[in-house]
């Protein structure tokens, strides 16, 4: 895979590069934005505050209260296990 580089400019929302690529009509590519002004990135950041909610998910303190639960330490096992229970037909006792 190769990597290109290149620098360009926000204008109405689009990306517009300094000079033309030289990559084929119709290719494919993976674009990774990395703004060159930092203070930028905090603008950005400060206007679109919850949209990246991870990290505030992690500073809860709820976060990993069951971490601590042996019966959970296998958590996909514990899910499946819970999942048969729901599957199983309630039955009445008269």
């Amino acid at each position: 895979m190769t990597l290109i580089v290149e620098e360009g400019k926000i204008s109405n929302g689009h990306i517009v590069l300094s000079k033309p690529l030289s990559l084929p009509e119709g290719t494919e590519v993976r674009v990774q934005i990395e703004p060159v002004d930092p203070a930028i990135v905090s603008d950005a950041d400060n206007q679109n505050k919850g949209s990246d909610e991870s990290e505030d998910f992690a500073n809860l303190p709820c976060f990993g209260m069951w971490a601590d639960r042996e019966d959970m330490r296998d958590s996909v096992a514990w899910l499946r296990k819970e999942r048969e229970k729901w599957q199983q037909r309630f039955t009445r006792s008269e």
